[in-house]
């Protein structure tokens, strides 16, 4: 049975709290985009058992991504 993408399980907390760790990001932050990346590739996935970790790609992409754009300040 396909994993709900709208309840962030256990693995998904620890994913979350590991990509907020490693890249000194608040968990919120990284919390959302993780679960926006989640819920984009569960929509289409027929295979669910690597989505935690390609949310986690995406999500690392993301926030570093955002450490290269100059602020404007």
């Amino acid at each position: 049975m396909a994993e709900s993408a709208s309840h962030l399980q256990t693995d998904h907390l620890g994913a979350i709290a590991t990509l907020a760790d490693e890249l000194k990001v608040p968990v919120q932050e990284v919390g959302a985009i993780f679960k926006s990346q989640f819920d984009r590739l569960a929509v289409q996935a027929r295979i669910t058992n690597y989505l935690v970790v390609l949310a986690m790609r995406n999500t690392r992409s993301i926030l570093r991504e955002g450490e290269r754009r100059p602020s404007l300040r």
